[in-house]
């Protein structure tokens, strides 16, 4: 029996890798993206990336995309309160599975589990608990492309910052950088690769900071 399953998708290799997997595998068909957006930004929090690239990605894979909304400093149970609403849409189209990109952090993916479980849904994680190393390597050999959107300045070095994710730069980051950024090291946008139709055309534009100037975004426009 196909499983129908949804795809929480920041819009990054990691989440992009698992859509890969996922439709590779007769066991599940990929029925929708899931992002949360800033309603006052409209980014994807922490990310910062506009919602209109998580859009022309979604385009490009063919997959509709759940945008979920959250209004500006959300708090817990407003997030939990509204992710259950758009949870219900989902069950009642007959989707009872969220798949995250989770490699190996414990406490998050017990809050999702837990999040998910107090509305009758599961969790899917299929990259969960694979070697971190392999799956940098296999994101890049695939033919994904990625470029680096936001780095935490106090872990890795700005200049960073718009380069693509690729085997060099995997190799120029300092040993106690994860080559995922699993630790919020960094984050990607991807822009090509074998689950998209065309290539999403963006370049990197001017640098902005959050959280006091720790954490750097390039702001990415159209080509």
């Amino acid at each position: 029996m196909v499983e129908n399953i949804i795809v929480s998708w920041s819009g990054g290799k990691d989440s992009a890798l698992a859509v890969y997997e996922l439709l590779q595998n007769d066991s599940f068909e990929v029925k929708g993206l899931l992002s949360t957006t800033s309603d006052a930004s409209g980014r994807l929090p922490m990310h910062e990336v506009k919602r209109e690239l998580i859009q022309a990605q979604a385009d490009s894979m063919g997959i509709p995309l759940y945008e979920v909304k959250l209004p500006a400093n959300v708090d817990n149970d407003t997030y939990e309160r509204t992710l259950h609403q758009q949870f219900d849409v989902f069950k009642n189209q007959g989707i009872h599975s969220i798949a995250y990109a989770d490699l190996f952090l414990e406490d998050i993916k017990n809050y999702r589990d837990q999040l998910l479980a107090s509305t009758g849904m599961q969790g899917i994680y299929p990259l969960w608990k694979r070697d971190i190393a392999a799956v940098a390597k296999e994101f890049i050999e695939k033919g994904f492309k990625a470029v680096v959107t936001t780095v935490d300045s106090e872990r890795l070095n700005p200049s960073c910052l718009g380069k693509v994710f690729d085997h060099q730069f995997i190799e120029c980051l300092p040993a106690d950088v994860d080559p995922c950024g699993e630790n919020g090291e960094f984050h990607t946008l991807v822009f090509d690769g074998p689950i998209f139709q065309k290539q999403v055309d963006v370049k990197p534009g001017e640098v902005f900071e959050t959280m006091s100037g720790r954490f750097l975004h390039v702001e990415l426009g159209w080509v």
